[in-house]
């Protein structure tokens, strides 16, 4: 490796440097921010779990609610379970509440699955108002849009109402227009390519 080389190197390290700097700088507000984690790709709920598990690691108190989830618990929630973190109300340091009527696509009963929505918004509702929650995780939540169950408007006012200091992770396919353009963060995880279009069977500890 020849001096120029390293000496090149070198100044765009420092040029990278003077940039991130300058952005930091200029990052001064401090607030909640919306997250987005859309599109058709795998590892969305993971990302938010992610996120969720970074803010338990700074001791701060986070809400989940899982939407249009399956009835057995996933990995990443028996391990909050197996930590004694997971409860609901003001006593838990991660409140939780899950939908768990089955996936979507094993339904195809729109009212018997009603009451169950009502109760999952409901708990997200209250989680929202919560300012001791500075996390809050709303997983698979664009379904709740996509299929009925929740208004657009009624969402848009609760993240718009929230505690100042609240974050906000929400997951899901499709998510539409008004959404993105509310959130702080947006990412859409595409599909490039996924195991189980090969035929390999889902795996615990890697899709659930």
């Amino acid at each position: 490796m020849d001096l120029t080389f390293k000496q090149q190197h070198a100044e765009r390290m420092q040029d990278k440097k003077a940039q991130v700097q300058a952005a930091m700088a200029r990052a001064q507000v401090e607030r909640g921010i919306v997250v987005l984690l859309t599109g058709h790709g795998k590892g969305k709920t993971t990302s938010a779990f992610g996120m969720l598990y970074r803010a338990l690691g700074h001791g701060l108190r986070a809400g989940v609610v899982q939407f249009i989830t399956g009835t057995h618990a996933s990995g990443e929630v028996t391990f909050l379970q197996q930590q004694g973190l997971l409860g609901q109300g003001a006593r838990a340091q991660v409140d939780y509440h899950a939908m768990a009527t089955g996936c979507s696509w094993q339904r195809s009963d729109w009212d018997a699955d009603l009451p169950a929505a009502n109760q999952a918004w409901q708990a997200a509702q209250r989680m929202l108002a919560d300012p001791s929650l500075r996390l809050v995780v709303l997983d698979e939540l664009t379904f709740m849009l996509q299929y009925g169950y929740l208004a657009l408007p009624q969402l848009l006012q609760a993240l718009e109402r929230r505690p100042a200091g609240q974050s906000v992770v929400i997951t899901g396919r499709s998510a539409p227009a008004p959404l993105l353009a509310l959130a702080d963060t947006v990412s859409e995880i595409a599909d490039t390519r996924h195991a189980f279009q090969s035929g390999v069977k889902a795996q615990a500890g890697v899709d659930f």
